[in-house]
């Protein structure tokens, strides 16, 4: 498994005739099945995954048609035949959580898959249903993930192997567990059992240079192998009764350790004793018999790379050890040395082995310089060159021109002039996603060695897009570390919450998943929850303010309407209720009719007569009152009467 570079992990199939390999194709993971002897089988498929998926192992099933498992951060195992070069099943579960490995049993003919969130599943690989399943926790207190498992036979029966720090030895079918062996101090990415010898298996751990040697029979490690380095792969090959341990360190060399499986101690390590870790007594400790790098010949060495090519994976090939190295960052190239003599003797020695830069260039099917695909040959004589003094068709030109204008231009036209000459927006999608790849690396280096300069450089900027970018890129686990490095900040500078919100924002969207499935989280992020509930306790007064603000709003909206309407009514009411006619002034003009007839159409006449009328109600309101005369014949009291 490579430690850098476009691969994820890669591996080899249990017959060493295909490598499997997952790498980062642009912004999605592939997956590559290519034969390691081309001239056995051709085979070399290609399978990108959606964006969506991202893969964390490959594990080959050992059945009898070569499929390969896929496990991937969303908590599902795709599983690929590279023959057909599809998905044949998807493996998928109640816990959406990341797949840490796989492992399929020859014993049990079943499929076994774990997680980070310590879950464990067996698996029916003819129908690939789920047949069991069990977490860790509820068999082993105060263990929370698994980082590798494997089967072992145990007493005659069938026991789970997991090794998250330590290795536990766990009955498949009681599922309770049944020893511990002595572990790593970090987690454990190696656990291989070792062929021929059901009782022994080999581990290593992330950034840890030891190689433990177990055996079921006994509870402490019974060999450790010392590395030059951090290991990231082993592998164990017997042949007669020789065995050989290939590791694979941090550097990209290989490291070899002969005869791993004899009691014998015939080297002495050369292990600094301040360096030294404390083995159980008993224990044997050994360093590397040889060491190989491969490396450019003198002349093509011009960089660093150059001088050391990195070893992606290994495999121990009856005799010989098989490994690959990558050309041009993408095609895999492989070789082989023997480990072991026809006499049986150990041949390996420390060694560079040089390998000269391979010429890449596309086979050229061409005939003279020409692709045979083509459909015709381009000849010069066939083209036609004249200078720019050529004016006989000018006055053609003009005369179209001037066609042209007298035309009316139409609407379509209008519109497509407009929309030319309208600027376009500048394009910095692709700058901003290379700026957003850019700045997760930045900011990983930041977390990892603890830069607080360069992570204020990094928080310093506040464009949306490329926080997204570089959040969207960044290692899930890493965004836990750079929440805590946030709480820090806005606790001793509550004013700086604005500048980080969009970062607190898009790594709680992108990796929120993966951030709650980890194990104590209420502990680990109780800085950033009391932060923010600080905050959010100023939420109500906040909504109280904003509701009486848009109260004032609509009040002053509600009186520039009535005003508006007020402003209205006035203007009309002032407009003339006067009518003029235009065919009576005609008629006047023309002697038809008269002034007196014109003014009764106009409305005089009714004045007048609508005067008349209240002088006939006065008249009558006058008769209805008694004269004086009358009143002085009458006393007061037949008045009253």
């Amino acid at each position: 498994m490579s430690s850098s570079g476009p691969i994820i992990c890669s591996s080899f199939d249990p017959s060493n005739g295909y490598l499997a390999t997952a790498l980062v194709a642009l912004d999605t993971h592939q997956i590559k099945v290519q034969s390691v002897n081309p001239s056995q089988s051709s085979l070399n498929a290609s399978f990108n995954l959606d964006k969506a998926n991202k893969i964390t192992q490959l594990q080959w099933i050992n059945s009898s048609v070569q499929l390969l498992a896929v496990c991937l951060t969303k908590g599902s195992i795709l599983v690929y035949s590279p023959q057909t070069n599809e998905i044949v099943a998807e493996l998928t579960s109640s816990a959406n959580v990341s797949i840490t490995d796989f492992h399929y049993s020859k014993t049990t003919h079943t499929g076994w898959s774990s997680d980070i969130e310590g879950n464990v599943y067996e698996w029916n690989m003819d129908s690939y249903t789920l047949i069991q399943s069990f977490k860790i926790g509820d068999v082993i207190e105060g263990v929370d993930s698994i980082n590798r498992i494997s089967t072992i036979v145990y007493n005659g029966q069938v026991h789970l192997l997991l090794g998250s720090h330590a290795i536990y030895l766990v009955d498949a079918g009681n599922k309770r567990m049944v020893k511990t062996f002595p572990g790593h101090i970090q987690p454990v990415n190696s656990l291989v059992p070792v062929p021929d010898h059901p009782e022994l298996f080999l581990t290593s751990a992330k950034g840890d240079r030891f190689v433990n040697l177990y055996s079921v029979d006994k509870v402490t490690t019974k060999a450790v192998f010392v590395s030059s380095s951090s290991v990231l792969e082993i592998s164990v090959g017997i042949r007669n009764d020789k065995s050989i341990l290939v590791a694979i360190n941090e550097n990209g060399n290989l490291e070899v350790f002969n005869d791993p499986l004899s009691d014998s101690n015939n080297t002495t390590t050369t292990t600094p004793k301040k360096k030294k870790r404390k083995q159980p007594q008993g224990t044997t400790s050994r360093s590397s018999n040889a060491a190989i790098k491969l490396s450019r010949p003198e002349p093509e060495i011009k960089s660093p790379q150059d001088s050391n090519l990195r070893i992606n994976s290994i495999s121990i090939n009856d005799d010989s050890v098989l490994f690959t190295w990558l050309e041009n960052s993408s095609i895999p190239f492989f070789d082989s040395v023997q480990w072991i003599d026809e006499t049986g003797k150990f041949s390996l020695e420390s060694q560079t082995i040089s390998k000269a830069r391979p010429d890449l260039k596309t086979t050229q099917h061409t005939v003279s310089g020409h692709d045979v695909a083509a459909a015709k040959l381009y000849s010069e004589g066939h083209a036609i060159v004249s200078d720019g003094t050529n004016i006989r068709d000018l006055d053609k030109d003009d005369e179209d021109e001037g066609e042209e204008s007298e035309q009316e231009e139409s609407l379509a036209e209008k519109l497509d002039r407009l929309a030319m000459d309208k600027p376009k927006p500048a394009k910095k999608k692709l700058e901003d996603a290379r700026t957003g790849a850019s700045l997760a690396v930045i900011l990983s280096q930041s977390l990892k060695n603890n830069d607080q300069s360069l992570l204020e450089t990094v928080l310093t900027n506040r464009d949306p897009q490329i926080i997204q970018n570089t959040i969207s890129r960044l290692n899930p686990y890493l965004a836990v570390v750079l929440l805590d490095r946030l709480s820090e900040k806005i606790q001793r500078q509550s004013s700086r919450f604005d500048q980080l919100n969009y970062w607190l924002k898009w790594i709680l969207v992108i990796h929120g998943a993966v951030i709650a499935s980890l194990p104590n989280l209420s502990v680990k992020l109780s800085s950033l929850h009391s932060v923010l509930i600080k905050k959010a306790d100023t939420m109500p007064r906040l909504l109280e303010l904003q509701g009486r603000l848009n109260m004032l709003y609509e009040q002053n909206e509600l009186k520039n309407e009535l005003l508006t309407e007020e402003y209205q009514d006035e203007d009309h009411a002032g407009e003339s209720d006067v009518e003029y006619i235009e065919e009576l002034d005609d008629a006047q003009f023309n002697g038809e009719i008269d002034e007196d007839e014109l003014m009764e159409f106009e409305g005089e006449d009714d004045y007048i007569e609508s005067e008349d009328e209240e002088e006939e109600e006065e008249e009558d309101d006058d008769g209805d009152i008694p004269a004086v005369a009358d009143l002085d014949e009458h006393s007061d009291l037949e008045i009253d009467a």
